[in-house]
């Protein structure tokens, strides 16, 4: 992902997040309830989906960074795999001790990295697929709070105009 894409989801993301609470607090402080049973039943229903949307969202944004250091750790480490492949080819030489390097030692350090490649690789995986799953419930928590509440509303008004 690059960083201007990254830096669109951030604004985005936080945006949307801000609109959820908002309209939560607001659709709170403004809340309004008739006779009708139903009308209860939308409004309380529509705060609940909007906070279960918030709370998607909140713990969405706090794992994307994890997914992020994953990913540019395994760069550095795809880097420092491409290095020892080519010094695998050439003499290569310890830059602490400056002794030659095995072709077996490098072997071994290419599978070690791999081997930290893989377990973040699965890592990022596990969390990506946490992650959709949190933004379909911060989106659709969002649009069915909105309906219920617009809902509660159109209820609330009609029955005034019939009374």
């Amino acid at each position: 992902m690059n960083n201007q894409s990254t830096e669109y989801q951030k604004k985005f993301d936080f945006y949307f997040l801000a609109l959820v609470f908002t309209i939560l607090g607001l659709t709170i402080q403004t809340s309004v309830f008739s006779s009708f049973a139903y009308q209860y039943l939308f409004e309380l229903s529509g705060w609940i989906a909007l906070f279960i949307s918030g709370i998607a969202g909140l713990s969405k944004m706090e794992w994307f960074p994890v997914i992020l250091k994953n990913m540019e750790t395994n760069e550095i480490d795809e880097q420092h795999k491409s290095g020892l492949s080519k010094a695998k080819e050439s003499s290569a030489v310890d830059s602490i001790t400056g002794l030659p390097i095995s072709k077996e030692e490098i072997e071994n350090f290419i599978e070690t990295v791999e081997v930290r490649i893989d377990i973040r690789t699965e890592i990022i995986n596990k969390i990506d697929k946490k992650h959709t799953i949190k933004y379909q419930l911060h989106k659709w928590g969002f649009v069915a709070g909105l309906a219920l509440l617009i809902a509660s509303r159109a209820i609330y008004h009609i029955q005034n105009l019939n009374n």
